[in-house]
């Protein structure tokens, strides 16, 4: 039942584009406009940041972790944040659109040990989520085109805190991961180019807003005194906290008129 409202979304857009007018697709580019809907993909690449991210960076920091060649190792980590999806908008005036995004957002943490060294990956982070806002566009019938969308849905995935330091801290055990849901909230800006046939295509920027609370709570600390690798720190985001994102975004799809 959960997938239930992504797959009506789905059904929905589809319904919408079987509706349209594909003689459209003969025509040179004619830019946003009333009654125009455009129906595309998107990927994203970016960095994540808050209280959440903090808490991972505060965790490790004191561990250390030797490499298979002997050299010891401070256990840093990088975190990167990538999104994919589909989107679909239909405008009923000009300069005003009603978009919805279907979007897998995942955030990876990677050790920092250096490109000459043995790198490790895990995810912190997956979930997939419904948003729907409204999108405004600067220009009317042009072949060039500024947008500004502020978006608003749910979301559900899970969440594995300290994902590295289980993996490389001697005796850690961080009680796997954590299932989540809740709102997020999103704003894009990009600057999109519609060609001949009605193709499109955008770059712009995003900021997503995450608010997670686990259930039940985390309760971390670093192995006890005496043990390899222990420092005595515990993980202070153990029932929750804000995360953000800012990407790069490159979509394209294509334009239709009703």
């Amino acid at each position: 039942m959960k997938y239930l409202k992504y797959i009506l979304a789905i059904i929905l857009c589809s319904s919408i584009v079987h509706a349209s007018e594909f003689e459209e697709l003969d025509k040179p580019p004619e830019g946003a406009h009333e009654g125009q809907m455009l129906l595309g993909g998107f990927v994203s690449i970016g960095m994540p940041f808050g209280g959440l991210i903090d808490a991972e960076d505060s965790f490790l920091l004191g561990n250390y972790y030797i490499l298979d060649s002997g050299v010891m190792k401070e256990l840093i980590v990088n975190h990167l944040s990538f999104d994919y999806g589909l989107s679909f908008e239909y405008m009923p005036i000009d300069h005003l659109g009603v978009k919805t995004k279907v979007r897998n957002t995942i955030i990876i943490q990677r050790t920092a040990f250096g490109s000459e060294y043995e790198n490790f990956s895990k995810s912190l982070f997956n979930s997939y989520s419904l948003l729907l806002g409204p999108s405004f566009h600067l220009t009317v019938r042009k072949q060039w085109d500024v947008t500004l969308a502020a978006l608003i849905g749910y979301e559900f995935g899970d969440y594995e805190a300290t994902p590295m330091a289980d993996r490389l801290v001697t005796g850690y055990d961080n009680d796997g991961r954590r299932e989540i849901s809740g709102l997020t909230m999103s704003s894009e800006i990009n600057l999109t180019v519609y060609f001949s046939g009605g193709l499109y295509l955008s770059l712009g920027t995003e900021y997503t807003y995450h608010s997670l609370a686990f259930s039940p709570e985390y309760s971390l600390t670093q192995p006890p005194a005496g043990t390899d690798n222990a420092n005595g720190r515990t993980y202070t985001a153990g029932s929750g906290g804000d995360l953000h994102t800012v990407n790069i975004v490159i979509s394209a799809g294509y334009a239709f008129s009703n």
